[in-house]
């Protein structure tokens, strides 16, 4: 199934636009905490679903919604806090370190440079 993907631009403003909606929404209900978390999720989840990056939407969504959950049902911060930003920072650095694509292009030119030099001995 081909996913249509959005510019990042476009998906940029789109969701800057539906942060600043809201944000006014929370200036009204005047609903700070736990709504900003709400918020960010609106923003950060939408821009990540416009751009076709749905796995990173679900975790978002994981994390966000269920933060949001949890201060809304009152539970214990103290366990629960520590434990979320251990798991977010392990989701972190195994992605990076097993699915990300080198998008700049530096580690491909490394490695076209030393075929390169080894093809070519001075």
């Amino acid at each position: 199934m081909d996913q249509y993907k959005m510019s990042k631009r476009k998906a940029d403003t789109i969701s800057n636009g539906a942060f600043l909606i809201a944000l006014g929404v929370l200036i009204y209900s005047n609903y700070w905490w736990p709504g900003i978390l709400a918020a960010l999720w609106v923003s950060i989840g939408l821009r990540q679903f416009l751009t076709g990056r749905i796995y990173d939407f679900c975790i978002s969504t994981l994390i966000l919604l269920g933060l949001f959950a949890i201060t809304v049902l009152n539970f214990e911060w103290a366990v629960l806090l520590p434990v979320l930003f251990i798991v977010g920072g392990i989701y972190i650095i195994f992605r990076e370190y097993f699915f990300a694509e080198d998008l700049n292009g530096e580690d491909k030119s490394q490695e076209i440079l030393d075929d390169t030099d080894n093809e070519n001995p001075k």
